[in-house]
């Protein structure tokens, strides 16, 4: 990965972009991309969106959300301490004792998950010191009363868990909120690598909103482009780390390439153009079967209006919804070099109908 991209993926990873508030990422992403495209635009519900080729007959949509999974201001009690409901899908007994960047009236706030010390729990709270609600864990922002919270802070105030690029052993990257900020990077730097390439089809790349909320960006995206064909990119559970089942997760790894997802939601000739491609360049492909893809925004492109062929590259990651997650940087360059060999690859005329009577 040349220091461009990377200098872009570490302030993006570094940039709060919870569901709902994700306008920064999308502006430090469409600076990023407005160079290397034809047009660049952000829609009524926040998407970025970008196009190449734009005039020919075949769209494709290349999609990546830009949203995380975070918090928001819930309740102020007297004492001046925040009770936080999540914004997507957090583990709440990860929380304590984790630290929290709020935005608040005038900046950013920061607090901490308070928990208490082990000296004065008695030994039946121990069993429980895991907070398994919001309502269970108070954090603090150091404000002496109510009062003072309210004006740093206000009800409805987001926030995201304060852990930052942390370089690992290899190429191996932990962070908060890879999920699925990897994928709407990839996705754009997509684009920049495109540009002057012979491209074929007409490419709406869309670094969606609220994918954490119910695939919603994507799916008002995708009507308005009302693709032919569609890649997802997202994020996908490896298993070679304990606690990760094999028998069901499947038999990914770090550093061993892309995933390509199997199953009834991917469209064989979509499938068959990302393994010949990764073939023909050289890429290493992971597998991993997925009998359900509602999970994902390639539900949404293959679902609005009268459907679209789609697949999804998936980039290996661990500890998924947490504030470490770990990745490999290997993983995520050759997942650029995939999406960016099978776009090459698609023909003007590709025709992703099903075989007819």
């Amino acid at each position: 990965m040349d220091n461009t991209a990377l200098a872009l993926l570490k302030e993006l990873v570094a940039t709060p972009t919870p569901s709902g508030w994700e306008a920064d990422g999308m502006k430090l992403l469409a600076r990023h991309v407005k160079p290397c495209a034809d047009s660049v635009a952000i829609d009524v519900h926040g998407n970025l969106r970008a196009t190449l080729n734009a005039g020919a007959p075949l769209r494709v949509m290349i999609d990546g959300h830009c949203d995380e999974i975070g918090f928001m201001v819930q309740h102020i009690d007297d004492k001046g301490f925040l009770f936080l409901t999540p914004v997507g899908g957090v583990t709440m007994p990860l929380m304590a004792g984790e630290r929290i960047v709020i935005q608040g009236r005038s900046g950013p706030v920061n607090g901490v998950f308070g928990a208490t010390p082990p000296h004065l729990l008695k030994p039946d709270d121990r069993k429980k010191i895991a907070p398994q609600e919001p309502e269970d864990i108070c954090v603090d922002i150091g404000a002496a009363d109510k009062a003072e919270a309210e004006r740093l802070v206000e009800l409805g105030s987001p926030a995201v868990v304060d852990a930052g690029w942390r370089p690992l052993a290899g190429d191996r990257v932990a962070c908060r909120g890879f999920d699925d900020r990897i994928g709407a990077f990839i996705v754009m730097e997509a684009v920049r690598r495109l540009k002057g390439q012979p491209l074929r089809v007409a490419l709406h790349a869309v670094a969606s909103v609220q994918e954490e909320l119910g695939l919603v960006g994507a799916t008002t995206a995708a009507y308005d482009i009302r693709p032919h064909a569609g890649i997802a990119v997202d994020v996908g559970f490896a298993s070679d780390c304990p606690g990760h089942e094999k028998k069901v997760v499947g038999d990914v790894a770090l550093g061993k390439g892309p995933i390509v997802v199997w199953g009834p939601t991917y469209h064989p000739k979509m499938q068959a153009l990302l393994h010949d491609t990764a073939r023909a360049a050289g890429i290493p492909l992971q597998r991993q079967v997925r009998a359900r893809g509602q999970g994902t925004n390639a539900w949404p492109m293959r679902m609005v209006r009268s459907g679209a062929a789609v697949g999804l590259i998936s980039i290996p990651l661990r500890y998924m919804h947490s504030a470490v997650e770990v990745l490999s940087l290997h993983d995520v360059e050759q997942s650029i070099a995939l999406l960016v060999a099978a776009l090459l690859a698609i023909p003007a005329d590709a025709d992703f109908a099903r075989e007819q009577p």
